[in-house]
């Protein structure tokens, strides 16, 4: 018993957890009950042998503060109580007996893991807050679990009251700093989630009150000047002393009252941070929110005897170190080709996987729900399969219901549950192609955002459908401001006869662009495009614009598009008619083992190439991704290549010796 309280107090996971055990006390105090700097409590829970467990204490808004305890050993405790450092209540016994299933959520390697050892592989979808009719945000960790999710990621957003610190329209509390309506719904969240079986990111700051530009609520902040607060602008948010005191303050309450949950897999400190006025109008100021984001790591680990994980996110890459003190990566991303985006990424420095990703777009009322099933599939096989340390996470959770996903991710569970992939942590992705009898048009989308594109070329029909996530589909101006990026496409391919491709364009920059293209080195096409271009009922994000036809003839075709306009123009897709399989592929292995996906208009049939596992007979198992129904088959392997038959539409298929 000695030694395991060595190795907790030394900040390593022992081998389990106990508890948890809550404790209250009546104790009155002077000044403000959320404010450690005037009433600091905490409590010492003593067990029977002497060995000491600290624990912060918190106030339960009714004139008590209570503390609760998860320890590193079974065992009965008396619980003091201190207020400033001083005596002021015990409870006695404290009997903590019950082990927690599987502990706390920390980091093996790439990969998550829980305290006894058992993997944990995030999949799930966002539930940032309250926005549908009849259901909660607990409510909606119920269904998630039940649906075969176990993450989610869940915002202390002021609209749905889930901000302590932000007071209800008209409302004020002099001097107060926290509120309990919002505390206690996180009590029900938490509750709920761990009944579900679902851990979540804890979002403690987004970017809306620190930001100017997107969506800026920095108008609405108690803190903002205006309001009577103390901020003149959302940049000092990250350097005033007293911002930083009031964060600190809402960030030791959160861990006092909520760290003993295994439904917690992570802090997060900040949504998409890259949108605050510190960062996007004042980027000489970065410095400022990467020093904030490693004083408040620092801090949280400080005071957390339970090592959650710490993180924050972002849509893109800020290069000044803001995520250095992270324990992992957090992206976003909302591509024309999720697959490639999410599928193409490699997170070099630390683990981590996408905690967003959607259309570029919002779905129109009455649309389709089918493109939003495949979308979402691809999000989550491209995590999976690019060796991510969890699935690609959904945004959009109003749409679960709306478009029938949940079945979705029973199959997915299913997936990883039974394929072997956790046992596999060192599987890699690998390139994969599928022929197939019949043919069909290629369509190829862009999977990168505002970054310059590395993929400038494609020689048809054989591409990696990953790589496109190098395919920028903000197509840069050769004339712009980025002209230093700016190349043009390059699509090469072979036609049995003539046709035509077609180009998909999507917004413009305010400035306008203008695409030129050459087919076989002869200029066939130049056309301008404006932002007032789009089609009637459009917006920026919603509109549509007929699509760009170029003619080729039979034979070798080499078609070189460039943009020689005043700025970007956003080229989403190409297609290229006749000369693609009706099926697509991509995949991942590791020694005798590879979990292979296959997808398209006809599976009746395929042929698989690009894998490196040896010759010879393989079982596989095929499921299902749209119902979970499984299949079991025998394949022939021949220089990495296999032929199979009545396949699912979207199948995937786990394949051992």
């Amino acid at each position: 018993m000695l030694c395991l309280l060595a190795a907790f107090v030394v900040g390593k996971t022992p081998p389990a957890w106990y508890g948890p055990v809550t404790v209250v006390a009546p104790i009155s105090v002077i000044g403000n009950p959320y404010d450690p700097d005037e009433n600091d409590v905490t409590v010492d829970f003593t067990a029977e042998d002497g060995q000491k467990l600290h624990r912060l204490a918190y106030f339960t808004g009714d004139g008590k503060f209570a503390a609760t305890l998860v320890s590193p050993f079974p065992g009965r405790f008396t619980a003091e109580f201190t207020l400033n450092g001083r005596r002021a209540f015990t409870v006695s016994p404290v009997d903590v007996q019950r082990p927690l299933p599987h502990g706390f959520i920390g980091l093996k390697g790439r990969h998550f893991e829980w305290t006894d050892g058992t993997p944990y592989f995030p999949i799930g979808y966002d539930y940032g807050w309250k926005s549908l009719p009849n259901e909660s945000v607990a409510q909606g960790m119920t269904k998630l679990g039940r649906e075969g999710g176990n993450w989610s990621r869940i915002w202390a957003s002021h609209w749905d009251d889930k901000n302590p610190f932000w007071p209800r329209a008209k409302e004020r509390i002099p001097g107060r700093l926290l509120r309990q309506e919002p505390l206690q719904t996180w009590d029900e969240i938490v509750q709920a989630a761990e009944h579900a079986g679902v851990s979540f990111q804890f979002v403690l700051f987004h970017h809306g009150p620190y930001s100017t530009t997107t969506d800026s609520n920095w108008r609405d902040h108690p803190w903002n000047t205006a309001n009577g607060g103390f901020l003149k602008d959302p940049t000092d948010f990250f350097v005033d002393p007293e911002a930083k005191r009031r964060t600190k303050i809402w960030l030791r309450y959160a861990v006092a009252r909520y760290a003993h949950s295994p439904s917690i897999m992570a802090w997060e400190l900040f949504n998409e941070v890259q949108w605050v006025d510190a960062a996007k109008k004042n980027p000489k100021r970065v410095d400022d929110v990467a020093a904030w984001h490693r004083e408040m790591a620092a801090y949280v680990r400080s005071l957390d005897p339970y090592h959650h994980l710490v993180t924050s996110s972002s849509s893109e890459t800020l290069d000044s170190g803001v995520f250095d003190a992270m324990d992992y990566m957090q992206p976003h991303t909302y591509p024309a080709n999720v697959l490639a985006s999410i599928g193409g990424y490699d997170f070099k420095k630390k683990p981590g996987f996408f905690g967003e990703f959607g259309p570029p777009g919002y779905a129109r009322p009455g649309a389709s729900a089918a493109p939003y099933r495949k979308l979402v599939r691809d999000g989550i096989y491209a995590g999976i399969l690019a060796g991510h340390a969890g699935a690609g996470e959904f945004w959009f959770w109003d749409q679960i219901d709306r478009a029938g996903l949940g079945p979705n991710y029973a199959a997915a569970r299913k997936v990883i549950d039974e394929s072997g992939l956790l046992e596999h942590e060192d599987a890699k992705p690998t390139a994969v192609w599928v022929d197939t009898p019949g043919k069909a048009d290629l369509t190829l989308a862009a999977g990168g955002g505002w970054s310059k594109s590395t993929l400038t070329e494609l020689d048809l029909p054989r591409v990696d459908i990953r790589s496109l996530g190098g395919w920028s589909q903000y197509f840069q101006s050769m004339n712009g401001r980025q002209k230093s990026w700016a190349k043009p496409l390059v699509v090469k391919f072979r036609s049995t006869e003539p046709g035509r491709m077609q180009l998909n364009v999507g917004q413009v920059s305010t400035s306008g662009g203008a695409l030129t293209v050459y087919v076989n080195n002869r200029k066939v096409l130049e056309q301008n495009f404006e932002q007032s271009d789009l089609a009637r009922g459009g917006s920026p994000s919603r509109g549509s614009r007929q699509p760009v036809l170029v003619g080729f003839p039979a034979g070798r075709v080499t078609v070189r598009i460039e943009n020689h306009g005043e700025d970007w123009v956003q080229l989403n897709s190409i297609v290229v008619p006749g000369i693609g399989a009706t099926a697509y592929g991509h995949g991942m292995e590791d020694r005798n083992w590879a979990l292979v996906r296959i997808f398209g208009t006809d599976t009746s049939e395929v042929t698989v190439s690009g894998l490196r596992l040896g010759d010879g007979t393989y079982s596989a198992t095929a499921f299902d991704a749209e119902t979970g129904e499984t299949s079991q088959r025998t394949i022939q392997l021949h220089r990495g290549r296999f032929t199979t038959q009545s396949l699912a539409p979207d199948s995937v298929l786990a394949i051992s010796r």
